[in-house]
């Protein structure tokens, strides 16, 4: 799988988990905390997972919360069967780590959980990571829906990739390697989240709709770093060098699939957009960086 090539080279669950555990506290559980914690003593924190994929991420967040709040409900949307039955099995499996939490699932999209709700339930902590790509076929109001399923003083930690580095930058450059055309959109693997989607947004995006919206926030960012020095001898790709093409330029079979000619051009610019780091054996090696922006919404 190449979000799973993706993810294990560029210690992406880790440095985000290093981000919860270091941060997570202040940008958000102290401040629902003062905002909520009189008022929900002996009541519910509602939280809404989007796109919760396996979990990892969204666990630790549920624990950094359940700090500060004894009694916590868990929504989680999640549309890939695979990946929401490993995060129910984790919860099974965590057994007194997750204890006062209670979970509903959903195996559906944002939009289709938005549209089959019969009364429109609030929420005081919306988390999004890395999927707001696939929900914003309309951005604008994809934020608005998010923002309005908000209790006041409720908060939306959305992370994505921002515009001008890495991934984002490239999709920005190349936006026909990802436009779906009117054929059935190709698959890299069976599952939902490899699809490649219909549009690819990115935070500055995100945050020009908060502005014009004025929806407040706060911002941090990390940075994810990919080797991609074996990218640049074509003959001599890995299978797990093809994997990391293709979920960076969110093209199904990259290197066999597109023209040669924008294979090239594709491949210029990610090398004109690398950091050289002399190796061990004093080689250069050639680093992709993509800037990832955690906006902390408030309502």
């Amino acid at each position: 799988m190449a979000l799973n090539e993706y993810c294990q080279q560029t210690r992406r669950q880790e440095i985000l988990a290093k981000w919860i555990g270091e941060e997570f506290d202040s940008y958000v559980v102290k401040v629902l905390s003062d905002r909520f914690g009189d008022k929900l003593a002996n009541q519910t924190l509602r939280v809404l997972g989007v796109g919760s994929s396996e979990g990892n991420q969204e666990t630790l967040q549920l624990k950094k919360l359940k700090t500060k709040f004894s009694r916590l409900s868990a929504t989680v949307i999640e549309p890939n069967v695979k990946r929401i039955s490993k995060y129910q099995d984790m919860v099974r499996q965590k057994g007194s780590d997750i204890t006062g939490i209670e979970y509903e699932w959903h195996n559906q999209t944002f939009h289709e959980f938005v549209t089959s709700m019969e009364a429109e339930q609030k929420y005081h902590f919306i988390s999004i990571v890395h999927a707001i790509y696939y929900y914003a076929g309309d951005l604008e109001e994809t934020v608005k829906k998010l923002y309005n399923l908000l209790e006041p003083g409720g908060m939306i930690f959305l992370v994505a990739v921002a515009g001008h580095s890495g991934r984002g930058l490239l999709l920005r450059t190349f936006p026909h390697l990802y436009l779906s055309a009117e054929e059935p959109t190709p698959r890299t693997t069976t599952e939902p989240e490899e699809i490649k989607p219909k549009y690819f947004t990115n935070t500055t995006e995100v945050q020009s709709v908060l502005k014009k919206n004025q929806m407040a926030y706060t911002q941090s960012s990390y940075i994810e770093s990919a080797d991609l020095t074996n990218c640049f001898t074509p003959d001599e790709m890995t299978p797990e060098t093809k994997l990391m093409l293709d979920f960076i330029t969110m093209t199904v079979k990259f290197k066999e699939s597109v023209p040669d000619g924008i294979f090239s051009e594709v491949m210029e610019f990610i090398k004109r957009n690398t950091r050289v780091k002399k190796g061990d054996q004093g080689d250069d090696k050639y680093y992709f960086d993509t800037e990832c922006d955690i906006l902390v919404i408030s309502k």
